[in-house]
């Protein structure tokens, strides 16, 4: 039977101290997404970390079949891991680095718990080009259910440029490539592989209204990943959005 206290508490710790761990002792772990939902939110609170918006993973119907989800995964954003545009971290700030092209949303205001995914429109502020750094507390990858526990592998979030007239682009879905140091880390062309973008954001609305929370302004979200994401140690990070931009950021060795 999952223990949610313990197992809370052994990844609050590693998160708090940045150190890595064993999977979760199969008697403590979670079993079921729900189960995943709570250790994560009690890890959460142990952090004392303050929250400045949500993420999405599994943003897309086909992963998340095969998954046996009924939508992209949630967690955290933090205060003080929202960076800019050309960001520099070194890899003491990160074990294992998922470079992830994402499209993210800054909230204007709060949407009714019920809201469509044209309701929300009206609520979003800006759409910005972004990348997700994530990153997990675990020595190996493991299975979605504990990655979700581990705060869904929240890392650091590179904020990027404002996407102009974004209401009149639809989102159909452009080339993507991540680079580091030059080098091709992940590219898609395929638009039936990029997130639901404002699907997730309707997902998100009621998963949170579920648990007695909403959006509100001044919330950063990221919708999922537009290309492959793809762990690089170090280097030059670029995320280019062809006819749109291009978001950077930089590890380097220490």
């Amino acid at each position: 039977m999952t223990d949610i206290t313990a197992a809370s508490r052994i990844l609050a710790d590693a998160f708090a101290n940045h150190t890595l761990i064993a999977p979760l002792p199969g008697d403590i772990a979670p079993t079921t997404f729900e189960e995943a939902y709570e250790v994560q939110a009690a890890t959460l609170e142990l952090t004392g970390a303050k929250q400045a918006g949500w993420k999405l993973a599994v943003a897309t119907r086909a992963a998340q079949e095969k998954i046996g989800a009924d939508g992209p995964l949630v967690g955290p954003l933090f205060q003080g891991r929202i960076l800019e545009n050309g960001a520099k971290l070194t890899t003491n700030d990160l074990h294992f680095p998922n470079i992830e092209a994402e499209i993210a949303v800054v909230m204007a205001s709060t949407p009714a718990p019920d809201a469509t995914s044209s309701d929300i429109l009206d609520h979003i502020e800006s759409m910005h080009l972004a990348i997700e750094i994530a990153d997990r507390r675990y020595h190996e990858k493991q299975p979605p259910i504990q990655t979700l526990a581990d705060l869904n592998s929240t890392g650091y979030f590179v904020l990027g440029q404002e996407i102009e007239n974004w209401r009149d682009l639809g989102f159909i879905g452009g080339k993507v490539t991540t680079k580091s140091d030059g080098e091709i880390l992940a590219t898609n062309d395929d638009p039936d592989a990029w997130p639901e973008i404002f699907g997730g954001l309707e997902y998100l609305v009621g998963f949170l209204a579920k648990r007695g929370q909403s959006l509100k302004a001044g919330d950063v979200v990221t919708t999922g990943a537009c290309a492959l994401p793809t762990i690089s140690p170090h280097g030059k990070i670029e995320a280019i959005f062809d006819g749109l931009g291009t978001v950077t950021a930089e590890i380097t060795t220490v």
